[in-house]
């Protein structure tokens, strides 16, 4: 059986829209309940439903994907100022790097190996 998409509110979208620039209107989850016009248990009760928080999601991610652009801007402009430290350009560069796949953590691995002869190794394979 297929399972049915719940519908949002229009209350929920305006609540939803609210909390993804809460660092930029300031808002708390008290005043976005008012601002919406629902008792903040209602807006709490909203948070613990999964189709409200699978929403609330989706445009936080989509929020985020618009800063790209401004993030690689920002990027490019400590890379290209002379007064920015090396150390701090260089980790511009690694983070540019990184997101584009083409920079990736590498981990040094030594290994130690016994010079044994045949004989010894089938030896030992015998006590086993």
């Amino acid at each position: 059986m297929k399972k049915s998409k719940k519908v949002l509110k229009p209350e929920q979208y305006k609540a939803i829209a609210l909390m993804i620039y809460k660092d930029v209107n300031g808002l708390t989850n008290e005043d976005i309940a008012k601002e919406v016009g629902v008792n903040p248990s209602t807006l709490y009760a909203w948070k613990k439903e999964g189709y409200f928080n699978d929403e609330l999601i989706r445009q936080s991610e989509e929020v985020q994907r618009s800063f790209l652009a401004d993030t690689y801007t920002q990027l490019r402009m400590i890379i290209n100022n002379d007064k920015v430290k090396s150390g701090n350009k260089l980790k511009a560069i690694e983070l540019v790097l990184k997101n584009q796949g083409r920079l990736k953590d590498v981990q040094e691995v030594t290994q130690t190996v016994e010079d044994k002869s045949i004989n010894d190794l089938l030896n030992e394979l015998n006590n086993i």
